[in-house]
């Protein structure tokens, strides 16, 4: 999987709002590549990765004991979700944040876990 493969992966995760289990079939490969040692993710299947329980199942076996921050705001049409991964509360002492905006929390923080990855590479 390349950079450019991934910007569009992540981008059709802030972007849409009815992804397909195809869709989410893709994201499962990202995740493969990006976290091979993941145990959650060898697990998941695209009809479940959608879910905000798996999502921060996910997020939490790629990094465990990292600060997860949620900000958001629901609405009738859609939510305006802010998913930020952090190796601690500190501001300043971070190597690398992983953050995701979407209007389905679940794909804020998969965009977010992805993003991070992506960094650490």
């Amino acid at each position: 999987m390349k950079d450019p493969e991934l910007a569009i992966l992540i981008k059709e995760l802030e972007t849409k709002q009815d992804m397909t289990v195809a869709d989410y079939d893709g994201v499962i490969h990202a995740l493969q590549f990006l976290l091979p040692y993941s145990e959650v993710i060898k697990g998941l299947t695209a009809d479940y990765v959608g879910t905000t329980d798996h999502a921060m199942q996910v997020a939490d076996d790629a990094y465990p004991n990292w600060s997860v921050h949620i900000r958001g705001r629901a609405n009738d049409q859609d939510g305006h979700w802010r998913c930020t991964l952090r190796e601690t509360d500190s501001r300043d002492s971070d190597a690398a944040i992983g953050v995701g905006r979407s209007p389905v929390l679940a794909q804020a923080v998969l965009a977010a876990v992805i993003r991070l990855a992506t960094a650490q590479q």
